[in-house]
């Protein structure tokens, strides 16, 4: 199962504006008549239940929308440029790749949950939009705008019910298959499961989904084995069932290192409850341990059950009591989100634009409505760099430049274009 990839995504350009005449018989001065540019398309991200993994997705593809048409004569506007869909199996994460700490971006947790990742970029104004009576017969346009462009991790975590948790061959599989329809791979040699397998396991006229985690071994918590890519998928777990091998001549041990792999890991596993499965019990070694063991059993104080997977003996007790730990638990989810008062904090006012000198002391333009002004007028054209200059002084650039002591005649950047200022 591939449960994690990183990504490449790209929403589309924006359209550029036209350069167009009204040009008819008998209709002197027609004037401008060029249209705007077509949006990019959006690239957008939807979780659903019909996929399990991540596999689909290519790392070495760049998942990008279609750039917005181009406007023409005549007012002609520019089509919008398709969306480009991912769809992601419900439990993903999206991580930003390019920043340092990977912030969370989305937590895609239900059936249909959906993420504008990056959007497209704007189309460009054709030239009817910039005469006015001064300037009757603008001869430029405005270029579309480029489309977002982002890495993204995309991380899997399954979402189940009920995990069944314990060491390489403690019958976690074996379990799986009494309670359910799943048939994971079992066999006698260790980590059979490389994978989570997930089951719905009847109770009644009830039901919940149990997974089948790969075994845990001493160290996988610092990523010893399979793990991280086991101990995530447990994360949203509301219940574990703890699978211990009564055959082996150090159980409790066993049942031990398991819990303290949980705690090492953090992230609220250890926290979770949980049920204890004594199996093996068709073995005669271990109805003996059991028997002997049994004080150290109850001074756990975690409720046990007496199990053969193998020969489905106690399986149905012990999913019944599943079945009855996670009611509770999500009862105690519905009480906690119900005593939750949200705090609302009013938006911080952020300045428009903002300007400052670098480290070599180059005057330095910041505001994403500015950057857009600059990256989409021609600063080679005299008209357009005018109407440019025009447009970011209305913006607020002009004070913001006064403040970091800019002179006419140097040269400001605004995001990736440098203009020298009027």
């Amino acid at each position: 199962m591939i449960d994690r990839v990183v990504v490449a995504v790209a929403g589309g350009n924006g359209g550029d504006g036209a350069v167009s005449f009204r040009r008819e018989r008998f209709v002197p001065f027609g004037g401008p008549d060029g249209g705007d540019g077509g949006r990019g398309g959006d690239v957008v991200i939807t979780a659903t239940r019909r996929v399990s993994t991540l596999g689909d997705l290519r790392e070495d593809l760049v998942y990008g929308g279609v750039n917005g048409g181009k406007g023409g004569p005549k007012l002609m506007h520019g089509g919008r440029g398709d969306q480009c869909d991912i769809i992601v199996p419900v439990g993903t994460l999206i991580y930003d790749a390019e920043q340092e700490d990977q912030p969370l971006v989305a937590d895609l947790a239900t059936d249909g949950a959906r993420i504008v990742i990056a959007r497209g970029g704007r189309g460009g104004s054709g030239n009817k939009r910039f005469a006015t009576p001064t300037r009757k017969t603008p001869r430029f346009a405005q270029r579309g705008a480029p489309g977002v462009k982002m890495r993204l991790i995309l991380d899997l975590k399954l979402l189940a019910d009920v995990g069944l948790v314990g060491l390489p061959n403690a019958g976690k599989s074996t379990m799986l298959t009494a309670w359910s329809a799943a048939r994971p791979k079992i066999a006698d040699y260790p980590f059979t499961t490389l994978e989570p397998e997930l089951g719905v396991v009847s109770v009644g006229y009830d039901r919940f989904v149990a997974a089948d985690m790969p075994g845990l071994i001493e160290g996988a918590s610092d990523g010893v084995g399979l793990g991280h890519e086991f101990l995530q998928h447990i994360e949203r777990t509301r219940v574990l069932v703890h699978v211990l091998d009564m055959t082996s001549e150090s159980a409790l041990d066993d049942y031990r290192l398991i819990n303290a792999e949980l705690e090492a890991f953090g992230r609220g596993l250890a926290e979770k409850p949980q049920l204890l499965a004594l199996n093996k019990v068709d073995d005669a070694v271990a109805e003996i341990q059991i028997e002997e063991l049994r004080p150290q059993i109850e001074a756990l104080g975690v409720p046990w059950f007496v199990t053969s997977a193998a020969t489905r003996t106690g399986t149905d007790a012990l999913a019944r009591a599943a079945f009855a730990a996670l009611q509770e638990e999500r009862s105690r989810e519905v009480a906690q989100a119900e005593q939750v008062v949200p705090v609302l904090h009013p938006e911080p006012k952020r300045r428009r634009v903002e300007a400052e000198r670098d480290a070599t002391g180059h005057a330095v333009v910041r505001g994403q409505t500015a950057e857009w002004l600059a990256v989409t007028f021609d600063t080679d054209d005299y008209d357009s760099r005018h109407e440019l200059l025009d447009r970011l002084k209305r913006l607020g650039v002009g004070r913001a430049l006064q403040r970091v002591k800019v002179q006419p005649g140097e040269r400001v950047r605004i995001g990736t274009v440098e203009v020298e200022w009027e």
